[in-house]
């Protein structure tokens, strides 16, 4: 396509955001795969907030390029919300005209704003708040089918979250696009060196252990891990669980059951770790466990992979898709399953170089570039359409 095309994308919220857990994790990554893929469109980075703005504004660190910009506007959620859907408004694409804006691209997992002219990308990570609202506390999700049914184009991260979308909410497969998400490849392999005995020290890191990364309690399965973990005690084994959750009221939610359960000389849970401490635990872990009961895509498995850790997962949602012959899937809701198969990969040694072996070839293929070039083929497919 010959054309210039203004892309926005609403970015500014989840990189103002202290809490780097959701889109807030990868979405550095997948803007400057964005600037190094394309030198011959221009991006806004975009976003309106009101509570700490000139804070928050601040904060907000975008690709060093002359055809990306920041914009960021003053304006309560609430207010503009209230214009956009009951009275018909639409004060977002008001101002992105005045800049030229072609193709918005709701990448935040927010609503999206009200628009009559410009064209429209949405992108659903999961509908873990379909399947099941109980593992939220609030209704933030309330807005996802009614920005779904009128955007333009939808990108979602797996097939088997595509299949979600058009059996809840009714939408022609045509209008959906799976794009994969990539995997920071300077940070996640298996190449660095196991040094960083500091790591060991700060974080009373076991020799030998198996590792979880949980951003929620009940979706994510902890209770039944803790429950098969005690199981895989009592048959002896010797390495130590370390869980790594997204916040810090996770954490607290998690050390209160490992509490309950009498098994803190056992499990060891962190929170808030860098990124490249998090590959460091991937690199060193014998084995990664992932038993999670809904998954859009399932960023830890690509990321445990890429540094080489042997990966047991879900066989529910997107994970055996992601993880496709290089993990064990278990079945979530199956203690004595999980339990066999997590024994059965501890103690066989061969078992683990295997997966090791394959897991490090199945991560090539999550690329931050090919989500890029994926991503704005569908920006130009979608202009095609004005």
């Amino acid at each position: 396509m010959e054309n210039k095309m203004r892309i926005a994308i609403d970015a500014a919220g989840p990189l103002s955001s202290s809490e780097k857990g959701g889109i807030s994790y990868f979405l550095n990554d997948f803007l400057y795969a964005l600037k190094e893929s394309d030198s011959k469109n221009s991006y806004l980075i975009f976003g309106y907030f009101w509570h700490d703005y000139r804070e928050k504004r601040d904060s907000i660190v975008i690709p060093e390029s002359q055809n990306f910009h920041l914009r960021t506007l003053p304006l309560p959620r609430r207010i503009v919300k209230n214009a956009e859907e009951k009275l018909r408004v639409p004060v977002i694409e008001r101002f992105l005209m005045k800049e030229g804006v072609s193709v918005f691209h709701s990448i935040s997992a927010q609503e999206m704003p009200y628009f009559r002219k410009i064209k429209t990308v949405y992108s659903i990570y999961d509908l873990a708040c379909e399947v099941n609202p109980s593992w939220y506390k609030d209704k933030w999700y309330s807005y996802v089918r009614q920005s779904a049914m009128r955007a333009d184009i939808i990108i979602t991260t797996s097939f088997a979250t595509k299949k979600d979308i058009v059996d809840m909410y009714g939408i022609a497969p045509d209008r959906i696009k799976v794009i994969y998400l990539g995997v920071n490849n300077n940070l996640f392999n298996a190449a660095s060196p196991l040094m960083k005995n500091d790591l060991n020290k700060k974080y009373g890191l076991p020799e030998r252990f198996i590792l979880n990364v949980s951003t929620s309690v009940k979706r994510k399965n902890i209770p039944m891990l803790l429950d098969v973990y005690a199981q895989l005690l009592k048959k002896g084994i010797k390495e130590k669980l370390v869980i790594v959750a997204g916040s810090r009221s996770v954490k607290d939610e998690i050390k209160d059951i490992i509490k309950s359960g009498n098994m803190e000389n056992h499990v060891l849970c962190l929170s808030e770790i860098p990124t490249e401490e998090l590959a460091y635990l991937y690199r060193k872990a014998v084995l990664f466990v992932f038993p999670s009961l809904y998954e859009g895509f399932g960023l830890p498995v690509v990321e445990a992979m890429a540094c080489g850790c042997p990966v047991i997962v879900s066989n529910v949602s997107s994970l055996s898709e992601v993880g496709g012959s290089a993990v064990v899937a278990v079945d979530p809701y199956n203690k004595e399953d999980m339990t066999g198969k997590i024994e059965q990969v501890i103690i066989d040694g061969n078992l683990r170089e295997n997966m090791r072996a394959k897991g490090l070839e199945r991560a090539k293929l999550f690329r931050w570039e090919k989500t890029a070039a994926e991503t704005i083929a569908v920006y130009e497919e979608v202009c095609r359409k004005i």
